[in-house]
């Protein structure tokens, strides 16, 4: 179907046009004089702003803005007059409707004061409350969800349909420790402990599917710290289909470890007090059980869910005639804990109560001492026996604690029995220098209930040291467990003593059967060999010519076999003079360093040939009480045998240090020399003319007389030396002095 327009005439562009476009147009078209007021309106303000045009005839442009913007048109309109526009875009600014509402429009005006036509300022406007409404509202939108995204306190984080972070607010970064940076292209599980995958996974599945959710989960901090988080989900929902999901999560951390703390403290407790040997249970304020332990319920034979609430007078009528009844009553009466024993023959068993009030009722506690009442009654009878013993008697408890001893141990040690009740016998019986090893195994067979005897040195009250033979049999109760221990303690000090003085003869013996031996080999040895010489080389000289060859060289093995026997007297003589010296007479206070300075400076002349060096690391509080002459052979002697002995490869250094230890003294006399193969020389090292050189001549007495001589002081002496690397001489001095602080022995 066609449809034929007739072509219209051709428009007139009359003035008459013109003013009805103008009266009819949506703009509102004003001008505006020199003065600044209202020289003509058109029509269109009526609809919009509710005026008629000759309402504003002659009104100042700026009386019907908003005083807020008025300041800003104000400057704008004057660039007009000031002829330095002719166009100018005014910013949109509220105008006073007829109503009194103001209404937001956009603006144009135009420079037109010099058209003779105009002769004014002419505006164009157009109404754009809905519009500015609309964008106010936008903007508010932004701010509140800059308020929840950006300030929120809470972690908030923006995820993708597939977890990828896609954005997340400063708490998330003040929270997790990574930066802004850390997170785009991240998926949240990267954050997530292995523990909490599977329920936030759970949770994320859920919140694709359109439907908001809350959980728990748990994210490792950047420095490894773990933060709990409660986690709501909300999916971001656009036309049915979920773009991303929204994510808010407040951080929990610390209330979820108060938690975990209040219940690790809430099961420490009942484990506490189910560890407790003794039976526990809290009664309310009716008098309801409200809490027990396993001891409490086992001892009635009942469970811990059957008695829950139950009352206790109507459970146990009985309990009414008896002083727990009362004791009750006065604890709750007074608000204070009692504690008493009683006897209860429906039960069998005699307890011991602890009462102590709560805000919510009564605790009590008990303990089943029927038996301890037993053993008391026991004990009281044995005490009563072990009285009048002589030999003293400790008895303990399973714990070895001291509770009762006899006269006759107090008269033994000194200690009455308020003094060693609630110590242990190996505080009163042993000394410091009792073997711990031993103690341990004393302890470990006890409670194993072994019965055991023991020869034991301690110390009495006064100090005075005292050997005890002590038996110790433990006490057990009818079900195997160990309730006691009894000690009987025999003073056997007189028979120790008389022990140890035969083992000193018995010692003293042995070495001077020792020297017997020493003396017998040089008699029938060294003595005997140049005495035969002698008689033998006198008998034949006088049958030779004295005029003889034959005869001068029997006079010079004469002179030699005598010199040889005058070496042998002489060295007995100092043997001699070691064993025989008064000891205690020539003791006195020795500095060491002044010693072995006099031994190097005698020593010098056989130094300086040989390039030897003598290092001396000695202390001058380094003081000894021995025989100063004793000190100095010891010393010559060592530091002339590492002379002799030095080796060919290198010079010689010989080094002195000493080491403090405690009362004692430990001198080190180390050379570089040749050294001995100790293996096969330390069994005759330090006995009668035992030469382990080929070397230099040696008579193989001075170890022997080093030896003898530290015995005298009452030192001892070890050696170390291997082939080439040289030898020590480690010389224990025990009776060391500090300074000039006195003995200490």
């Amino acid at each position: 179907m066609k449809v034929n327009f007739t072509q219209p005439e051709a428009l007139a562009l009359t003035p008459d046009f013109y003013t009805s476009i103008v009266r009819h147009g949506s703009e509102l078209i004003t001008v505006i004089n020199w003065e600044g007021n209202y020289e003509y309106v058109s029509d269109s303000v009526g609809p919009g702003l509710g005026y008629d045009p000759a309402d504003l005839l002659g009104t100042h442009v700026l009386e019907l803005i908003h005083p807020d913007d008025v300041p800003t048109i104000g400057e704008e309109l004057s660039k007009h007059t000031s002829g330095l526009t002719k166009q100018i875009t005014l910013a949109p600014f509220r105008f006073k409707a007829k109503n009194g509402d103001w209404r937001w429009l956009s603006c144009v005006s135009t420079n037109m004061l010099d058209d003779p036509h105009v002769r004014g300022i002419v505006t164009n406007s157009r109404d754009i409350t809905s519009k500015m409404e609309a964008l106010k509202q936008k903007k508010e939108s932004r701010a509140y969800y800059k308020a929840l995204f950006f300030n929120n306190p809470d972690l908030v984080f923006t995820l993708s349909i597939s977890g990828q972070v896609e954005a997340c607010n400063d708490a998330v970064v003040d929270l997790t420790g990574y930066t802004r940076e850390d997170f785009p292209g991240s998926h949240f599980a990267d954050f997530v402990l292995p523990e909490y995958h599977a329920g936030t996974f759970e949770a994320f599945h859920h919140a694709l599917t359109g439907q908001s959710c809350t959980f728990e989960s748990c994210i490792r901090h950047r420095n490894s710290q773990k933060r709990y988080l409660s986690v709501t989900l909300v999916p971001v929902v656009l036309e049915g289909r979920v773009l991303a999901v929204q994510c808010i999560a407040k951080d929990i951390t610390n209330e979820k470890e108060a938690n975990l703390l209040v219940k690790a403290q809430s099961q420490k407790l009942h484990n506490i007090l189910e560890a407790m040997v003794e039976g526990f249970f809290a009664l309310d304020t009716a008098w309801r059980y409200s809490f027990g332990n396993t001891v409490f319920a086992n001892f009635l034979g009942r469970s811990l869910n059957e008695l829950m609430n139950r009352q206790i007078w109507e459970e146990y009528p009985f309990l009414v005639d008896t002083q727990f009844y009362q004791k009750c009553l006065e604890v709750d009466r007074t608000r204070k804990p009692v504690q008493f024993d009683e006897r209860f023959d429906n039960l069998k068993a005699v307890l011991r109560f602890t009462l102590s009030p709560f805000e919510d009722g009564i605790l009590v506690s008990f303990v089943d001492i029927t038996e301890q009442v037993k053993a008391q009654e026991e004990l009281r009878k044995l005490s009563l026996v072990a009285s009048k013993t002589t030999n003293g008697v400790i008895i303990t408890n399973s714990q070895l604690e001291i509770e009762w001893v006899n006269e006759a141990f107090s008269n033994a040690t000194g200690y009455k029995l308020e003094e060693v009740a609630g110590r242990r016998p190996s505080d009163i019986l042993t000394s410091n220098d009792t073997d711990l090893r031993e103690l341990a195994w004393v302890r470990e067979q006890l409670a194993q209930g072994v019965p055991i005897r023991n020869e034991i040195r301690g110390y009495k009250k006064n100090g005075e040291m005292v050997w005890a033979d002590v038996t110790i049999s433990p006490i057990a109760n009818e079900q195997g467990q160990i309730e006691k221990h009894v000690y009987i303690h025999t003073d056997i000090t007189d028979r120790k003593f008389d022990q140890e003085q035969l083992l000193k003869t018995t010692e003293h013996l042995y070495h001077q059967n020792q020297d017997l031996q020493q003396f017998n080999y040089i008699v029938s040895h060294n003595l005997r060999a140049p005495v035969a010489n002698l008689v033998g080389l006198s008998t034949i000289l006088q049958k030779l010519d004295t005029n003889s060859g034959r005869f001068m060289q029997g006079l010079q093995n004469l002179e030699t076999s005598a010199r040889r026997l005058d070496d042998v007297i002489s060295d007995l003589n100092k043997i001699l003079a070691v064993r025989s010296a008064n000891l205690q007479a020539a003791h006195e206070m020795v500095s060491l360093v002044d010693v072995a300075a006099e031994v190097v400076l005698s020593l010098q002349h056989l130094l300086t040939p040989i390039n030897g060096h003598i290092v001396l690391n000695l202390k001058q509080e380094d003081l000894l009480w021995a025989n100063r002459a004793y000190v100095y052979s010891i010393l010559h002697n060592l530091i002339s045998n590492a002379i002799k002995y030095k080796s060919a490869q290198r010079d010689l250094l010989i080094e002195l240090n000493t080491v403090r230890k405690e009362d004692s003294l430990q001198l080190r006399v180390k050379d570089n020399g040749s050294g001995m193969d100790l293996e096969a020389v330390k069994p005759h090292l330090f006995q009668l003319y035992k030469r382990f050189h080929a070397g230099p001549d040696g008579k193989g007495i001075g170890l022997y007389l080093v030896k003898m001589q530290m015995n005298a002081i009452g030192g001892e002496i070890e050696v170390d030396s291997e082939p080439e690397l040289g030898t020590t001489f480690i010389l224990h001095f025990k009776h060391a002095a500090y300074g000039q602080q006195g003995l200490h022995n």
